[in-house]
């Protein structure tokens, strides 16, 4: 009995050192990517997952922002800048009815007057309290009004875990995508202390034998100093100068 309580007591120290100090590898390259076919087990604090149509924003185009909530704890995202902005929310619950405290997202679905530079941030907070919790800011950019409205917002960033990670935490980003028709997401270098530490690519599970398949990219990005950054990748095909698709976006990071 106290060799099998020496076991398990080895095998939780193990766990613990993995999940505090990390079992991530470095890269340095920033689209060195590997191929894999099942989702890595990683640390991050935040993930944003990324879907982008085409290159332009129009202003009459959607940039829909999808933040963590849970209204059960008493914190609820408040706008507090959206000058020049039309901005429609919703709150979407994760319960199923059977859990209690479960939360869910809130959904922003933005667009602008005209073309431009705007800002978009919204506070984190309990609304008997003057600190907010988590302070979330995004520069978004859109050209003049699209002819064509797609039926999906044209740039989708949806924060999983902290809106605004820690200094020295680190950030998943991921993007669908399908190298198989020759397009490609290329990291462009990221803006002041951001650092892609890794990226990936992960196939979507198929049969054996099935050719065609996509999957997702992934960036694995930290930053050693507090501050806005900037990180954004590219869709193309390596022969041919023009884009298929282009996003950006800004990364807070904090003390």
């Amino acid at each position: 009995m106290k060799s099998i309580h020496l076991i398990l007591v080895t095998v939780c120290v193990l766990l613990l050192a993995c999940a505090f100090s990390g079992c991530l590898g470095s890269d340095d390259s920033a689209n060195n990517t590997t191929n894999n076919t099942t989702n890595n087990t990683t640390d991050s604090a935040t993930i944003v997952k990324v879907s982008k149509e085409g290159l332009y924003i129009g202003s009459n185009e959607v940039i829909q922002i999808i933040l963590p909530e849970n209204p059960t704890t008493g914190y609820a995202w408040e706008v507090t800048q959206t000058v020049g902005l039309n901005v429609d929310e919703e709150y979407l619950s994760d319960a199923d009815g059977t859990k209690v405290g479960v939360g869910g997202s809130k959904v922003f679905n933005i667009t602008a007057d005209s073309e431009g530079s705007y800002t978009f941030k919204a506070l984190y907070k309990r609304a008997n309290e003057n600190t907010a919790l988590y302070t979330f800011t995004q520069k978004l950019d859109y050209m003049p009004p699209a002819n064509k409205l797609s039926d999906n917002p044209n740039l989708i960033l949806k924060f999983e875990g902290e809106p605004t990670p820690k200094v020295g935490e680190t950030v998943e980003i991921r993007v669908a995508g399908n190298p198989t028709t020759g397009y490609e997401w290329k990291a462009a270098a990221p803006s002041g202390s951001l650092k892609i530490v890794k990226s990936d690519y992960i196939e979507d599970a198929h049969e054996e034998g099935m050719t065609g398949v996509g999957g997702t990219y992934v960036w694995y990005v930290t930053s050693d100093a507090a501050g806005t950054f900037t990180f954004g990748a590219s869709y193309a095909r390596s022969w041919e100068d023009s884009k298929e698709a282009e996003f950006y976006f800004d990364l807070t990071f904090v003390e």
